[in-house]
């Protein structure tokens, strides 16, 4: 607590008065000084007087407090200076500077500590810290970081108090970084595409060539020469629909800062050129127009349409030369261009006479090596002769030979809630506003998953794995009344798409399909993983490391159903392997094209400019491990010295109490006054 005193001044008329007041006297004082009238001095000092005592000027003690400084006090702990010694740099100058901060009885610290995964906002986080502290109490801002900020304002005077630089880091360090400077984000299946990789050394080059690893995410590799500081055209095929994992990797340099940019990944998601589809219709029914157009309406199908108008067991006494229908062209339908196809579908098709076995044992081998059939049927014959011949080995479903007919809402069962082809059909629209359909085929399921059901809980859509490919049964055919709005419709455009797509393969639709991916979080690396499950609550996958250490997870029930989620902390950069059964995947933990691993290098010129318009300076930690000493400074001007660091001193103080006491009094005035003008009429009299 402190006291001081000043005067003050409290006028009974308003200023500008006052002032017309004092230049009226001051002109005839004048006046009377230049005609040498006798008293004019002593009228001039009464005058000035008695301004003095209208201006009423009191002697004012105040008591004080003296309030504190505060100092911010701001720790990088972005990802960048989590590697090589810097961890360890830091921790020491915290704990030094901290202790050289709290000696000071004048001063507050307020720390702060910055995150940053994929970039460093270091001033974003420390003008919103400032938001909170007077500026007028700020003695300076004292950052410990490896200098690589992404944010850095344009105005580099915005802080009204010293800014110190403290660097963590070397000023030899040495660094090779590997990046994929370009690459495209789609691809052609089954063609290549072409990236750009380029590999530096830092502050020079280490060699003019260095192996490089390439590696697949279906776990084929090849290591090439790659030159040192130049661009290079590297073609990758894309393999399969969906993500296609592309890592590659270099061994680190002797005495490196760090490894984690020696590797580098980039997914490319291959989408199909074209797909064919071949369409059979056995008969014209109305259905065979909603397959039409649900296929015709996506420009990436190539639709190959064949509708069966009359058989060849039919007796009409029309001789065939004056038809005009073509003949079925079966041979080279199913012999010569069947593997051209990417998915078949046999809409209502029961004239086995017209397709040989010979042809249908050849679509049974095309499916078992990778193609995908469908099949759609509910006549009035009840049992599909497709059923019961050398397709049978392939098909989910056996027909009993009864055809169900009654109105009835299809119903997802347990596994079409957890299958990705069905399980968001009730997002887009609500069961209970689905129409009615009114017949299928009752069937046993010998094998595959069923998704909906039916009239008295019958099997409706089964999906099966057969051999490489897949096949899909609709028991029914009568989806074309959600394609009309019977009833209000239903989701018969996402139940017929989701179901194509999931026969050619989409890796987003597989109902087992493991997924992961790695996230950088405050606490460093992770694996988010995710895997697809019709039937488990829990599944165990197992993790293998950079270092071939592996180890196993845990899988359990997440926000979606049929998904089993997990995350796991990893303290390595580089490829994890994950395997659950026959499902293989590569996950990159490292930097991603991100600007926190663009430069690793510790550098003073992106803080420097605010230091030096601050009055602040920069420091290595290399040079002052413990810290540079600190003192408080109240001058302006720089704020730093060789091995000193100044915060500013700004006496700022809250007035507990005052006391005032007149310097003027009215009394005094008037005795001054009437005794001024008697000596001037004195004076004058004398004249």
């Amino acid at each position: 607590m402190s006291s001081d005193l000043r005067i003050i001044f409290a006028p009974l008329l308003p200023i500008s008065v006052l002032e017309a007041f004092a230049l009226v006297v001051a002109l005839l004082v004048s006046y009377a000084l230049w005609r040498r009238a006798r008293g004019a001095g002593l009228r001039g000092l009464a005058f000035a007087l008695l301004l003095l005592a209208l201006a009423n000027p009191s002697l004012i003690e105040e008591q004080r407090e003296p309030l504190k400084d505060t100092a911010l006090f701001v720790i990088d702990d972005s990802a960048s200076m989590q590697i090589s010694d810097r961890p360890q740099q830091t921790l020491k100058a915290e704990e030094e500077i901290g202790k050289k901060l709290a000696a000071f009885s004048d001063l507050d610290v307020a720390t702060l500590h910055v995150k940053g995964a994929s970039e460093t906002n270091l001033f974003r986080a420390i003008e919103g810290r400032l938001s909170a502290i007077p500026p007028e109490r700020l003695a300076g801002v004292i950052v410990v970081s490896d200098g690589q900020v992404h944010d850095q304002p344009q105005n580099a005077t915005f802080l009204p108090s010293p800014l110190h630089i403290l660097l963590a880091g070397h000023k030899d360090e040495i660094d090779r970084r590997l990046a994929i400077t370009e690459a495209p984000a789609y691809g052609i299946v089954g063609k290549n595409v072409t990236l750009t990789l380029r590999l530096d050394d830092r502050p020079e080059p280490q060699g003019e060539i260095a192996p490089v690893t390439f590696l697949r995410d279906d776990g084929q590799s090849e290591t090439f020469e790659m030159p040192v500081g130049k661009n290079v055209k590297f073609e990758v095929p894309v393999a399969h629909a969906g993500p296609n994992l592309f890592a590659f990797s270099t061994a680190p340099l002797p005495n490196e800062l760090t490894a984690i940019n020696n590797s580098a990944a980039v997914t490319i998601n291959g989408i199909r050129d074209r797909l064919r589809v071949l369409l059979i219709s056995g008969e014209p029914h109305i259905g065979g127009r909603t397959w039409r157009n649900f296929l015709k309406a996506d420009p990436a199908v190539d639709l190959i349409h064949f509708t069966i108008l009359r058989s060849p067991n039919k007796v009409d006494g029309i001789p065939n030369s004056e038809l005009s229908l073509i003949a079925f062209p079966v041979h080279e339908l199913f012999e010569t261009k069947l593997k051209s196809f990417d998915l078949v579908i046999f809409d209502r098709f029961r004239q086995q006479s017209l397709i040989p076995d010979d042809y249908l044992e050849n679509i049974a081998h095309y499916v078992t090596e990778g193609g995908a059939l469908l099949i759609s049927n509910a006549t009035d014959e009840g049992v599909p002769p497709l059923t019961f011949s050398p397709l049978a080995g392939i098909l989910p479903a056996e027909p009993t030979g009864r055809l169900l007919t009654g109105a009835f809402v299809p119903d997802l069962t347990d596994a079409g809630r957890r299958h990705p082809v069905t399980d968001a059909l009730t997002g887009e629209m609500p069961r209970d506003r689905w129409g009615s359909w009114f017949r299928q085929i009752e069937s046993h399921v010998k094998k595959g998953d069923v998704l909906m059901a039916g009239l008295n809980g019958a099997p409706l859509l089964v999906l099966a794995h057969a051999g490489n490919g897949r096949v899909a049964q609709f028991l029914s055919d009568q989806f074309w009344l959600w394609s009309r709005g019977f009833e209000g419709g239903g989701p018969q455009a996402d139940l017929l798409k989701r179901t194509a797509h999931w026969l050619v393969g989409e890796p987003e639709l597989d109902e087992s399909a493991l997924r992961a991916h790695a996230e950088m979080t405050d606490n460093g690396w992770q694996l988010a993983i995710a895997k697809q499950s019709l039937h488990d609550d829990s599944a165990s996958i197992s993790v293998t490391a950079p270092d071939d250490q592996t180890v196993s997870v845990t899988l359990s029930p997440g926000k979606q159903p049929g998904v089993l989620e997990a995350t796991k902390s990893v303290d390595k950069t580089g490829l994890y392997h994950l395997e659950s059964g026959d499902d293989k995947i590569l996950v990159l933990a490292g930097p991603s094209d991100t600007p926190e691993f663009g430069d690793m290098f510790t550098t003073e010129e992106k803080l420097k400019p605010y230091a030096e318009a601050s009055g602040g300076g920069i420091f290595w930690l290399d040079d002052h491990p413990n810290g540079p000493d600190i003192r408080r400074m109240s001058t302006g001007g720089a704020h730093y010295g060789w091995n000193w660091i100044g915060l500013k001193k700004n006496d700022q103080y809250r007035v507990t109490g005052s006391k005032s006491w007149p310097l003027w009094p009215a009394w005094l005035a008037v005795i001054v006054l009437l005794g001024g003008a008697m000596l001037a009429w004195r004076r004058e009299g004398r004249a």
